[in-house]
C-alpha cells in the first residue's frame, strides 16, 4: 500500500537562483533500519538533487541492503543466518514549464535493483498541471515493473525440497506489473490542504515466493499469475499560525481480485519546538482480510487444491505502529558557519509495529543528514 507515495511532489530539497542563474542542489546520507525475529537489514544510502534556474531537476539515488536472515521464505534451508547484499539505483529527472499560466511539470524516471537472486526494473513517468493559481494541482502517473526472479540456496543439498524441487540455477521465473494512478491536491485555505488519489495496478507472472512451500516442504507455494490491484489514498493537512503545529489524518484503503481488501488510517501531528528543532508523532492502524486461497495451517492444503501458499501476507492480520521523529536545522549557525553547514538538516526517527501475523513485531529506524550546496 505505499506505492500510492510515489503520487506525491518530486523531492523538493534542492532550489535553483533563478536571479544569479545558479544551479544548486543538495547531498543526502541516510540510514535504514528494519528488525523482525528472523530478519535484519541495513541500508545505507546516498542521494543527489540537482536543479536548474530553468526549471529542471534531476535525483540519483543509491541504496545498498545488507539482509541478514534465518527465513526459509529468504532461501535457508538450514537454521543458520545468512547475509545478502542488494544493489539499487534510481535516476529521476523533470522539468517545470512554469511561464505558463498554468504552470506543467514533468517528472518521470528508472529504477534498477539487483541481488543473487532477483533483479527488478522500473520506469515512470508522471505530468502534472498546475491551476487556479497553483491552488490546485491535477497529476497522473504510469509505471511500469518488471521482475526477473531465480533461487538462491543457503546451506544444505541446494535443492528445493518437495517432489517439485529444482536447484537454484534451474529456476526462472518474471512479472511484469503496470500502474496507472491519477491525484488531486486542492489548497482550501492557505492553511488547509487536501489530497485525494487512486492507483490500480495489473500484475502477471510469477507472484509466490520461490522458496516457500507447503504440505511439510512437499509442494512449493503456488499463487494465481494474475493479480488486479486497487488503492484509494486521502489526506488533510491543516496548520495552525498561533502554536506551529501542523495536523494531517491520511487514510488509504485497498482491495484486489484476491479477497483481499484493508484500511489504513494514520495520524500525523508535527510540532515546531523552535525555529531549528521539529518534532513528528504518528500512529497508523492496518488491517486486512485474507485471500481467498490462505489457509491458518499449510499443512491443511492437499495436492489437488490449484493454489497454496505459506504467506503470512496472505492471511488476516492487524498492525499498530507508532513512530517519532526529530528535525535539527542547521540555520541557528547562519553567520558562523560556512552556507553548507548552516543550510544542513539532520533527522532521525524510530517507528515500532505490533503485528498479528507470522512476521511478528517489526522495528524501523531511520536517520539522514542533508547538505544543500
Amino acid at each position: 500500500m505505499a506505492g500510492i507515495a510515489l503520487l506525491g511532489l518530486p523531492p523538493g530539497g534542492s532550489h535553483a537562483d533563478e536571479v544569479t542563474g545558479t544551479w544548486t542542489g543538495d547531498v543526502q546520507l541516510r540510514g535504514n533500519y528494519y528488525w523482525d525475529r528472523s530478519t535484519r537489514v541495513v541500508a545505507p544510502e546516498i542521494i543527489a538533487q540537482l536543479e536548474a534556474p530553468q526549471g529542471s531537476r534531476l535525483r540519483v539515488d543509491y541504496l545498498v541492503d545488507s539482509i541478514t536472515s534465518a527465513s526459509i521464505a529468504a532461501g535457508a534451508l538450514e537454521d543458520t543466518r545468512f547475509n545478502e547484499i542488494r544493489h539499487d539505483v534510481s535516476i529521476k529527472g523533470g522539468h517545470e514549464f512554469s511561464d505558463r499560466e498554468n504552470p506543467v511539470d514533468l517528472w518521470g524516471g528508472t529504477r534498477f535493483s539487483k541481488e543473487p537472486d532477483y533483479f527488478s526494473f522500473s520506469a515512470f513517468f508522471q505530468p502534472s498541471i498546475w491551476l487556479a493559481d497553483r491552488a490546485t494541482r491535477l497529476l497522473g502517473r504510469v509505471t511500469y515493473l518488471h521482475d526477473e526472479i531465480g533461487q538462491n540456496f543457503r546451506g544444505g543439498t541446494q535443492m528445493r525440497p518437495g517432489e517439485d524441487g529444482t536447484r537454484g540455477s534451474d529456476f526462472g521465473e518474471r512479472l511484469d506489473a503496470v500502474s496507472m494512478a491519477v491525484g488531486w491536491e486542492q489548497a482550501l485555505t492557505p492553511t488547509l490542504i487536501f489530497e485525494v488519489a487512486y492507483d490500480f495496478t495489473v500484475q502477471s507472472g510469477f507472484l509466490a515466493n520461490p522458496y516457500r512451500s507447503v504440505l511439510g516442504g512437499q509442494r512449493p507455494e503456488e499463487h494465481p499469475d494474475l493479480r488486479l490491484r486497487n488503492l484509494l489514498y486521502s489526506r488533510v493537512a491543516w496548520y495552525i499560525p498561533r502554536s506551529r503545529t501542523s495536523l494531517q489524518a491520511i487514510y488509504r484503503s485497498y482491495f484486489d481480485d484476491w479477497s483481499i481488501s484493508a484500511i489504513n488510517p494514520e495520524v500525523r501531528i508535527y510540532q515546531e519546538m523552535s525555529p531549528y528543532f521539529q518534532t513528528r508523532l504518528r500512529y497508523r492502524y492496518y488491517k486486512q482480510t485474507s485471500a481467498f486461497f490462505y489457509k491458518n495451517d499449510p499443512n491443511a492444503y492437499t495436492f489437488e487444491d490449484r493454489y497454496v501458499t505459506n504467506d503470512p501476507k496472505m492471511s488476516a492480520f492487524q498492525v499498530n505502529e507508532v513512530g517519532i521523529q526529530f528535525l535539527v536545522l542547521g540555520s541557528f549557525l547562519e553567520g558562523r558557519a560556512h552556507r553548507s553547514i548552516a543550510g544542513a538538516q539532520f533527522d532521525i526517527s524510530f517507528n515500532y509495529r505490533w503485528n498479528t501475523n507470522a512476521f511478528g513485531n517489526q522495528v524501523i529506524s531511520q536517520a539522514g543528514l542533508r547538505i544543500p550546496f
